[in-house]
């Protein structure tokens, strides 16, 4: 046997399984976002000094799917300032620099939230209900990199198969998770070397007021690990705080209407129309920059456009 040749076998096959691994690894993109892209056009009434004009129009140019309305964000600018438009009466404020970044969806009912869970040391505390950073006092979940609990008295159950927006009730089973054992929220891609949520939801219950989270990624816009993000929504009534503190929700500026009928999607063939809401966007002719996201991913579409 020849064991030079075998040696230079055994390397070549080392290195291209090594290159086939690193391009897995550098050309991974998760499974968030949408291949949808829209189309965005001047409204056709004139714009005046009134605080309620219709600004823009907006529709899909490509379409592969409907978008619920719990991951979309819909943010103008017009030069001055960036607006966060919401199909409800408020929006998200800055909060600076904070372990707890909390965004309110365009359906102004639904939070996107990340959490910093860099530390190796410490937990990041949080307050569920009111989406603020708090302690070891008093907390609903903690986070330390993949490291998720529950606190005590509060306790949770999963439901699979469906979609964010479809769970509106609390479900008729037992709410066996506890503050025993971390959750189960993620998959580790060993191949790509990438945590990955599950496709699950989680329902908290919190001294009788029912939420609703979805794990949407481990990885901040950087691709920075350990910024763990999901959604969360109030179930049933329940008091859900956050909706209404000042310190992370404001009214308004711009609003957003649809063409056919209020629903839980942007469907495929519909139109939406951008409104002012009591605030002077544009008077005169202005340049309008436009950021979509969906599921914190950029929708690809019209990115500014001139109002006349």
């Amino acid at each position: 046997m020849n064991y030079k040749y075998v040696g230079t076998g055994i390397i070549a096959i080392l290195l291209i399984a090594g290159a086939t691994w690193f391009f897995m690894i550098s050309s991974y993109e998760e499974d968030l976002g949408t291949n949808n892209e829209y189309a965005a056009v001047d409204s056709t009434s004139n714009l005046t000094t009134e605080k309620n004009n219709s600004l823009l129009d907006i529709s899909f140019s490509k379409s592969d799917e409907p978008l619920e309305w719990s991951k979309l964000s819909i943010s103008i600018d017009n030069g001055t300032e960036t607006m966060d438009c919401s199909k409800g009466n408020f929006t998200s404020n800055d909060i600076g620099r904070s372990k707890v970044k909390p965004k309110l969806s365009s359906d102004g009912m639904t939070f996107t939230v990340m959490v910093d869970a860099t530390s190796e040391d410490e937990f990041t505390y949080l307050d569920l209900p009111n989406l603020i950073e708090s302690n070891q006092s008093f907390f609903n979940l903690r986070f330390s990199k993949t490291d998720i609990f529950l606190s005590e008295n509060v306790t949770g159950t999963i439901i699979e198969g469906k979609n964010f927006e479809d769970v509106v009730n609390i479900p008729d089973q037992d709410f066996t998770v506890s503050s025993k054992e971390r959750l189960d929220w993620y998959d580790y891609k060993l191949s790509t070397h990438r945590v990955e949520p599950e496709d699950k939801i989680y329902i908290i219950n919190n001294n009788g007021n029912y939420f609703k989270i979805k794990f949407l990624s481990y990885y901040n816009e950087d691709d920075e690990a350990r910024h763990v993000s999901f959604l969360v929504a109030a179930l049933n009534g329940s008091t859900f705080p956050a909706l209404s503190n000042p310190l992370i929700v404001s009214p308004a500026k711009c609003t957003i209407i649809e063409s056919i009928s209020k629903s839980d999607f942007w469907e495929e063939d519909e139109d939406i129309i951008i409104y002012e809401n009591n605030f002077d966007i544009c008077s005169d002719s202005c340049t309008i920059k436009i950021y979509i996201t969906y599921e914190n991913v950029l929708v690809k579409g019209t990115t500014q456009i001139k109002l006349i």
